[in-house]
């Protein structure tokens, strides 16, 4: 059960829920300044502009992403390159349908 509160509790932020959206389908959302590699992911400071939040208020967001099991971080030289767990949102569905 806490590992569902955690799950939801991470879906609770307008800012988090904007960077899923936007990693559900990168390239429509990052143009060509800020070029995709879907098997990579999107760079953190891409996500942190967009959002329009320091990349310190961006790592905090997808921290809690990371650790409710969303998203994937990908360590690329010096930056972090982030991506959907699709299976994730299948689950949770799951767990949701159950209540």
């Amino acid at each position: 059960m806490e590992d569902f509160i955690e799950k939801v509790s991470a879906l609770a932020s307008p800012n988090r829920l904007q960077i899923l959206e936007w990693l559900k389908n990168p390239k429509s959302h990052f143009g060509p300044e800020h070029p995709v590699d879907e098997s990579e992911g999107v760079c953190g400071l891409y996500i942190a502009e967009k959002l329009g939040v320091t990349p310190a208020t961006a790592s905090v967001h997808l921290k809690i992403l990371t650790l409710a099991g969303f998203i994937q971080p990908q360590r690329i030289g010096k930056y972090t390159y982030f991506k959907r767990i699709e299976p994730a949102f299948d689950k949770l569905a799951h767990e949701v349908s159950r209540i």
